[in-house]
């Protein structure tokens, strides 16, 4: 989290819930319902701590670690904020399915994995992944104002909204292709073809120890 510090400074969480109303505004998203709601919510749900306002073009090289009980978050930062471009060499990561910080983008990310749980991830540009974005828990949110390329796209029961194409395999309950997708191992009774519901949990210990959570290279 050193890294993260350095790469940004302390700002008010009002003044990113007005730079980012007129960013969606100057792009036409304004008109789709999640982007304002879900940017609202962050003042609402926070009003008392900040915002850490990244430099434009920010990489961070390693892992962005979205959990409220690491700094700099458990010290009275609730939201990360690029204005631009943003790339994660490595994991964003939010295991917390009850409260999360927020992650806004004002321009495209790029990352090495993403799996979120209760944070609120959103990309104005487009989002480009080099493998899997996991998405579990219906209190975290992921919008995308473009398109979203990745090798796969899990939902566990998730508020997705990609304004553009999605070119991904798409593992998903809505779909009800989970068991057809997805290895055993991320189901809580392997040997049951009626558990239809993976485990947010397996999927992320497979995925940090290095291990596959689809049957096949996803396409």
């Amino acid at each position: 989290m050193n890294q993260l510090l350095s790469l940004g400074k302390t700002v008010p969480l009002d003044e990113v819930v007005r730079l980012f109303s007129d960013t969606i505004r100057s792009v036409g998203l304004e008109s789709c319902g999640p982007f304002p709601e879900w940017l609202e919510q962050i003042l609402v749900h926070h009003p008392e701590k900040s915002a850490l306002m990244l430099e434009a073009g920010a990489r961070i090289e390693g892992d962005l670690d979205l959990e409220v009980d690491l700094a700099p978050f458990a010290d009275g930062i609730s939201c990360v904020v690029a204005p631009g471009d943003l790339t994660v060499t490595g994991f964003i990561y939010n295991a917390n399915l009850e409260d999360g910080p927020s992650l806004l983008i004002g321009g495209n990310l790029k990352a090495g994995e993403m799996v979120m749980a209760a944070s609120t991830v959103m990309v104005v540009g487009s989002c480009t992944v080099d493998r899997l974005v996991v998405c579990d828990g219906d209190n975290g949110v992921f919008l995308v104002g473009g398109q979203l390329i990745a090798q796969g796209l899990i939902d566990c029961d998730h508020e997705i909204l990609i304004v553009g194409d999605v070119k991904a395999t798409v593992a998903s309950d809505d779909l009800g292709n989970m068991r057809a997708l997805l290895v055993a191992e991320v189901f809580e009774d392997p040997e049951d073809p009626a558990n239809e519901w993976p485990e947010g949990d397996l999927i992320r210990e497979r995925l940090l120890a290095g291990l596959s959570v689809f049957k096949a290279s996803p396409a």
